[in-house]
């Protein structure tokens, strides 16, 4: 990390964290610095003291100084923003203080109050697509991001409740699946009531978490690893791509993509040149996760900025990608102007 980085951060930090606090003290009729310090260095101590307490002894500690940290980290955001909407009915209107006031509060505790309600949900989306080499309708569900660790067993058994709802023949999972150390085989045990096929591949979050702990929880689990693999399903192939694996690595070890039946690539990331190798390799199909849509407003303008296919369905030559907004949240499970997907799929003969 260069100097200008760390100016960035820094600068970025007090903005953020600082100036929304200070500016709620200064319209309390305080102008004290003190507002502006104290609460990006709270914010920093508490990360350093996560990532410092990060192991089974302090195992309790680092759940809820976790969870206060990812808080601070929203409710930040969601200051600043309360905090420019209060300052331009202050300059616009020449308020008094107490009503820019009120609309920061209100503001923050109503935004705060919908993404708590909404990130409870898990809803249902029903995709359609025409598909070459199949005789018949094929049906099956897809989620990502699921994130054991950072969404409960309960959360869990929501989803899987949502999945055998629509009883598709198959199920595959975009990565992210855990993204904690501390997850056990009970967390995802849920899914084992699941009956039908379960096709995994890895995310980021696996590799942030100790070598193994992905095989550990779902060894004996229903659920199949297929990173670099071709797993074939009646009259489709479904390929799955890891996270340290590109499309074409993936391939190579198959001979690449078969024109006689169906294709369907796993892969994490919706990178543009992932997703334009796949269609030039002859895929049909390809689903991936990742970018949980931004998962609350104002990241969602973030992750715009770093995606072109942020969610939901794209054509790319004569390739489909469904991007999935994500099945659980990172961090506290709060949503707002997303949803905790899961998608239901049916292939349609094309002739």
């Amino acid at each position: 990390m260069n100097i200008l980085q760390i100016i960035i951060i820094v600068i970025g930090t007090f903005t953020i964290f600082g100036f929304p606090i200070w500016n709620l003290a200064r319209l309390r009729g305080s102008r004290n610095p003190l507002w502006l310090i104290t609460p990006p260095i709270i914010f920093i101590v508490l990360f350093w003291v996560s990532r410092t307490v990060e192991s089974y002894t302090y195992l309790d500690l680092y759940v809820v100084i976790k969870n206060i940290a990812f808080f601070w980290l929203i409710a930040g955001f969601v200051l600043f923003a309360g905090t420019v909407f209060g300052l331009i009915a202050e300059f616009l209107f020449k308020t008094k203080k107490q009503i820019p006031l009120y609309i920061i509060i209100s503001f923050t505790v109503l935004y705060m109050g919908i993404a708590s309600i909404n990130g409870q949900r898990v809803v249902i989306k029903d995709l359609e697509l025409p598909a070459e080499n199949i005789s018949r309708e094929y049906n099956f569900a897809h989620i990502t991001d699921l994130h054991s660790g950072s969404t409960t067993r309960g959360h869990a058994e929501n989803v899987v409740e949502k999945i055998n709802s629509i009883n598709p023949e198959f199920v595959v999972i975009t990565g992210d699946f855990i993204d904690e150390f501390y997850v056990e085989a009970e967390d995802i045990n849920p899914f084992n009531k699941i009956k039908v096929p379960i096709y995994l591949i890895t995310g980021n979050h696996e590799y942030y978490v100790p070598t193994g702990t992905l095989e550990r929880v779902i060894e004996n689990s229903n659920i199949q690893l297929i990173d670099g693999q071709k797993v074939p399903y009646e009259e489709i192939d479904i390929y799955g791509v890891g996270e340290l694996q590109s499309i074409d690595t993936s391939l190579a070890p198959h001979n690449g993509i078969s024109s006689e039946r169906y294709s369907i690539i796993l892969d994490h990331q919706p990178k543009e040149h992932e997703a334009i190798r796949a269609s030039e390799n002859g895929a049909e199909l390809m689903l991936s996760g990742h970018t949980h849509k931004g998962q609350v407003w104002p990241f969602s303008l973030l992750v715009q900025l770093q995606f072109k296919y942020v969610a939901g369905l794209y054509e790319i030559g004569d390739m489909f990608l469904y991007v999935n907004q994500g099945t659980g949240t990172l961090g506290p499970k709060i949503r707002l102007g997303t949803v905790n997907e899961v998608t239901n799929i049916t292939l349609l003969p094309s002739d």
